[in-house]
């Protein structure tokens, strides 16, 4: 929730090994995002207390969050990302509830998962194996 202290925030982090988190309102509706980078810079480094402080002063607002379905390709998302130098990307269903969050470091594991995929194909191929002939 965007009223929880900024603590609270940082105990989840922690908690659940986790980097960001999606803030909503009371109605469950998504309000934003709040990172661990929002935290070093408009906490630590401002000299704020984190328990005085609420979610919502420092997450990134919804109007300006950059935002992911989940029919969208691993490309695409990695592409978002790396255009507004970011490292989490909410997952949006049709109707706009949040339905998952992506880091960059899933992106990379997924990218890596499907070259290491294409050259198992292609030194199979490169090898005689899986050929139209019988082969395996």
């Amino acid at each position: 929730n965007d009223e929880a202290s900024v603590y609270d925030c940082v105990q989840r982090f922690a908690a659940f090994n986790i980097g960001c988190l999606v803030t909503v309102d009371n109605d469950g509706n998504i309000t934003g995002i709040v990172s661990e980078r929002d935290y070093v810079n408009k906490i630590a480094l401002l000299g704020r207390t984190s328990a005085d402080t609420k979610v919502k002063e420092i997450s990134t607002k919804s109007a300006n969050l950059v935002t992911a379905s989940p029919k969208e390709s691993v490309d695409a998302c990695m592409s978002k990302m790396l255009s507004k130098d970011i490292r989490h990307l909410p997952l949006l269903d049709e109707s706009g509830k949040v339905v998952g969050m992506l880091s960059i470091k899933d992106l990379v594991k997924a990218a890596v998962a499907e070259k290491e995929k294409t050259i198992k194909v292609l030194s199979d191929f490169a090898l005689g194996k899986g050929g139209h002939f019988g082969s395996e």
